[in-house]
């Protein structure tokens, strides 16, 4: 969910979408997405915990991204959606791929 939801931020950026439609689903996309995909990986139990733990993720993600860009002098509002993009999508890769390596250990110990 987090790749498909990741093309639709983009695509909404990149083809300048009516202001209050790409506000409110871009805003509410780097508030959640990039921190809930890397909180993932550290296996919080608790939901509610791991939605605190994805938010504040994705508001230190936010910020470390952008002083990145004023740093290399490359400040770009479609440049920082795209890197937060990038770093949700690897986290959810990382997280697929977990999963599926659980998947066949699972049946490898079972045709044992």
């Amino acid at each position: 969910m987090t790749l498909l939801a990741g093309a639709g931020v983009l695509n909404l950026v990149l083809w300048d979408v009516p202001g209050i439609l790409r506000a409110v689903v871009v805003l509410g996309y780097l508030a959640v997405a990039p921190g809930l995909a890397c909180a993932r990986l550290i296996r919080i139990p608790d939901g509610p915990s791991r939605f605190v733990v994805g938010v504040v993720l994705s508001l230190a993600l936010g910020i470390l991204v952008a002083q990145g860009m004023i740093h290399l002098h490359r400040f770009s509002p479609p440049l920082g959606i795209a890197v937060l993009t990038a770093i949700a999508s690897l986290a959810a890769l990382i997280e697929l791929g977990r999963c599926g390596l659980r998947h066949r250990r699972r049946r490898w110990r079972a045709a044992e």
